[in-house]
């Protein structure tokens, strides 16, 4: 039996309003898989590649001028595609994604049924092939389960008929059957809602080879990634058995007398708490003292907002959680990192230097309601969030439906009363110890990465 897929009737919709009279038209397929059945909350256009991207630096380089002439947007044929376009298109959605949720696969509309065309779906074998392969060799922490199996879901826009295809590029690469499913009505989202509190401190050996800010950032992610996957998850106070459907749940809680819902029909708020396990090795109370060159601490709370299908087990609700915590930092991580100058100037004796990365903010889809992520830099407001879910997402969507407070941003008085009291020099007898600290620091309801660079003194021999 081939996969069921499920999306909404307007997606359809949507579909239809992407026909050219003789050209194609590609995008990504957005969704949750669950076994051999597959719910579908968004389908994405890809942007044209000649077309500067305001978003993202890598989506830019094309020599094609800007004023080109509106009809050539799009694609004249399918063996046009650009594939490595495509892929990095892919990259920077499941980069919105909350936990739980990928780029399933890819969709065509153009003046043909495409799949009937063995070039053409040689042509697509290659696109999601290049899209696996990025999503692959990228950051594990921020694409994740990067599954084998992808849809192609073709549609003719002459004659509005769709067929969908399923194929695993990593074994036989043969088109099997997929039923694809536009329903008038709309699936039901169980909504996760979960806050991660942070202060942790990590000690760079001074024996060790100097690292990249960015390498010393890949390995706390590392870390942290490992702490969260090893975390107990507790749904509305209690440990549940990972085969209890969430649906159960959530009907008991409706019932519940003192339960005031917050949120619409089709989606149902659960509180979600996440325990870490402290250190095994407790027997040990040796002190041991290490040389260390840097510090990078870790401090505050990070907002995660979680969405699984309706038929969804504790199991898989534990993971979409996980992997939603673990991808909103890894972004916030690779997007800080590149847009640092990896040397600062001025002397060492300077004061602190601040840097803060992008703080979450949340758009909800209108055929659903799904929440997806954008991260803003200090200094941007809800319009930089409306031109990335214009220019990856192709949606229209008003300032007022961002939610732009549900992380705040750092304060900074706070970080440097702080400082004042970590910024002093150790002294150890008559030798001057060289420190370097490096604070990555989240406060209230933000996740604000801080760098903290003070007190470098030459180590002298007397």
């Amino acid at each position: 039996m081939g996969r069921i897929i499920y999306a909404e009737e307007q997606l359809c919709t949507y579909l239809k309003s992407l026909a050219k009279p003789d050209g194609y038209v590609i995008g990504l397929i957005l969704g949750q898989s669950a076994g051999q059945k597959d719910y579908i909350v968004h389908l994405a256009k890809t942007p044209p590649p000649f077309i500067k991207n305001v978003v993202e630096e890598t989506l830019i380089g094309s020599t094609v001028p800007m004023e080109e002439d509106a009809a050539n947007t799009y694609i004249k044929s399918v063996k046009d595609i650009p594939m490595s376009w495509v892929a990095d298109h892919a990259k920077h959605v499941t980069r919105m994604l909350p936990g739980g949720m990928w780029v399933l696969g890819i969709f065509i509309v153009g003046p043909e049924d495409t799949l009937d065309n063995t070039s053409n779906v040689q042509k697509l074998k290659s696109v999601l092939g290049a899209i696996h392969k990025t999503l692959s060799w990228n950051n594990k922490y921020l694409c994740g389960n990067n599954q084998d199996e992808k849809l192609i879901l073709s549609f003719n826009s002459i004659t509005q008929k769709y067929i969908c295809k399923s194929i695993d590029i990593a074994k036989d690469s043969m088109l099997k059957p997929a039923d694809w499913k536009f329903q008038e009505k709309a699936t039901k989202w169980h909504q996760l809602e979960a806050l991660v509190d942070f202060n942790k401190l990590y000690l760079i050996a001074a024996d060790k080879d100097p690292e990249t800010l960015k390498k010393q950032l890949h390995n706390i992610l590392t870390n942290i990634a490992d702490l969260i996957d090893s975390s107990l998850v507790v749904i509305e106070g209690e440990v549940r058995s990972p085969d209890d459907m969430l649906e159960i749940l959530s009907k008991k809680k409706k019932s519940n007398k003192e339960y005031k819902s917050k949120t619409n029909d089709s989606n149902n708020s659960l509180q979600v708490s996440l325990y870490i396990p402290c250190s095994q090795d407790n027997t040990n109370w040796d002190i041991k003292i290490t040389s260390c060159s840097a510090s990078i601490r870790l401090i505050g709370q990070l907002v995660s907002r979680t969405f699984v299908h309706q038929k969804a087990n504790i199991a898989e609700a534990n993971t979409a959680v996980k992997e939603d915590i673990v991808r909103s930092l890894a972004s916030r991580l690779e997007m800080h990192w590149d847009s640092l100058i990896e040397e600062e100037n001025g002397s060492p004796e300077e004061d602190i230097t601040l840097h803060e990365p992008p703080r979450r903010v949340l758009i909800a889809l209108p055929e659903n309601k799904v929440t997806l992520s954008d991260y803003l830099f200090p200094g941007e407001g809800p319009q930089e969030a409306l031109l990335s879910l214009q220019e990856l997402l192709d949606l229209e969507v008003q300032e007022n439906q961002v939610e732009k407070e549900v992380e705040l941003q750092a304060d900074l008085l706070e970080f440097y009363c702080q400082s004042d009291v970590n910024a002093k020099p150790l002294d150890n007898n008559t030798d001057t110890t060289r420190t370097h600290q490096m604070a990555i620091y989240l406060t209230g309801l933000s996740v604000a990465f801080i760098i903290l660079l003070i007190a470098v003194f030459v180590h002298q021999m007397i």
